[in-house]
């Protein structure tokens, strides 16, 4: 569905911060403002424009905060978390740009100095990872140490820790949860100022966060709930198949593997076999599709995050990432969610190859939540899911 701008790309992430408006994380007036003067394609301008809009929110947050109006300040500070997420969002291509490191950089510093202004207990966690060290919040209702379940929100394959709080955070807190936001491989700092790119097996990334979680006080053991969206729709059930502690699940869309979105959509059986094979001539055929600066940009993205140095190596390793096999374990009840449309729901097939209490709920364009992640329709998607989880944990975890 098409909100303003004739660039698809560029629209898609406009809707992203129409949506954060829920949250209290953008000014509609302000982004829209901001979009229309941005020109199709032009990566380049779309960080300007951006990041001079989130430079002015956050000096207007500090100007807040300096004269005591908490409720502004912590306002003013989650729109420029969200402005800078979107300034860097056109240029993760190139992990040496130094826009990007210090973009992410401001994105961070704005959403921690918000983090005193809202009513929220927040815990901020450097939790190892082998030599690596992932960020993670614990956000909790202040001054209640009383145990509560915790919604455990990893990010997809763009996000970040902070950009959590305004796509699933918000809502669980508003809910009486506490939330964990979390930057895994791939993802965030882990990525930006670390270079630890993505990994398949998201179970050994979730184990120690949990580990974790549980040391922490005000956290309901018996009611841990492991939320993926986007990209984490397959992190998420790929962890859960292994991760015993989980209560319940949700999947925002349902994926099961990457490689069915490629052949033959993008390459027929045959030369799909020569790209798994190293073929000089086809790698050599990909690598100059990067010369056209969408495709750098659509591409680099990808192979940044999954750690390829080229586009054949990014391809092949596609087929580590399934769950085709491990699915079936998955023991915790399980909600899949998907909009109709979006790009990347696999969420017939994985709700198939459940074997336990399951649920899909498809949600319609035709009501403004068609679209990846259920695109406009936040608050449709947020009561459809959390009613859920309050189901689930009043029957014990039982579904």
């Amino acid at each position: 569905m098409k909100l303003v701008l004739d660039d698809t790309d560029m629209d898609a992430q406009l809707q992203r911060s129409v949506a954060a408006a829920h949250s209290g994380s953008a000014d509609l007036g302000e982004v829209v403002t901001t979009a229309r003067r941005c020109r199709p394609g032009d990566y380049d301008g779309w960080h300007a424009e951006w990041a001079a809009l989130a430079e002015k929110t956050a000096r207007r947050a500090d100007e807040c905060a300096r004269r005591g109006h908490a409720t502004s300040a912590a306002k003013a500070y989650l729109r420029a978390t969200e402005y800078w997420r979107q300034a860097i969002f056109f240029i993760r291509h190139d992990l040496d740009d130094s826009r990007l490191l210090a973009g992410w950089r401001a994105h961070r510093a704005a959403f921690r100095a918000a983090l005193p202004h809202l009513p929220w207990d927040a815990t901020i966690a450097e939790i190892p990872l082998g030599v690596a060290r992932m960020t993670a919040y614990l956000l909790r209702p202040r001054g209640d140490a009383a145990p509560r379940p915790t919604i455990l929100a990893p990010g997809g394959f763009d996000s970040t820790a902070e950009a959590g709080y305004a796509a699933t955070g918000h809502a669980a807190l508003a809910r009486g949860y506490n939330v964990l936001l979390l930057d895994g491989p791939g993802q965030g700092g882990m990525l930006y100022e670390q270079r630890v790119p993505m990994r398949p097996d998201f179970e050994a990334v979730l184990s120690p966060v949990v580990d974790w979680l549980l040391s922490q006080p005000g956290v309901d053991p018996r009611g841990l709930v492991l939320v993926g969206r986007s990209l984490a729709g397959y992190l998420a059930p790929r962890a859960a198949a292994v991760e015993t502690r989980l209560a319940a699940l949700v999947c925002d869309p349902g994926q099961v593997e990457f490689v069915s979105r490629i052949v033959p959509s993008r390459f027929p059986a045959e030369v799909w076999e020569r790209v798994l094979a190293t073929d000089p001539e086809i790698d050599a055929m990909l690598q100059h599709q990067l010369d056209d600066p969408v495709r750098r940009e659509f591409y680099g993205a990808r192979m940044a995050t999954f750690g390829a140095a080229t586009l054949g190596e990014f391809l092949r390793m596609q087929p580590r990432y399934t769950v085709e096999e491990t699915a079936p374990l998955i023991r915790c009840p399980t909600l899949i969610t998907e909009g109709e449309g979006d790009f990347a729901s696999q969420s017939e097939r994985l709700f198939e190859l459940l074997t336990g209490d399951k649920r899909l709920h498809r949600f319609a364009e035709s009501e403004g939540a068609g679209g990846h992640c259920c695109g406009l329709g936040v608050q449709q998607w947020e009561q459809v899911t959390f009613d859920w989880i309050d189901e689930v944990l009043a029957d014990g975890g039982r579904g």
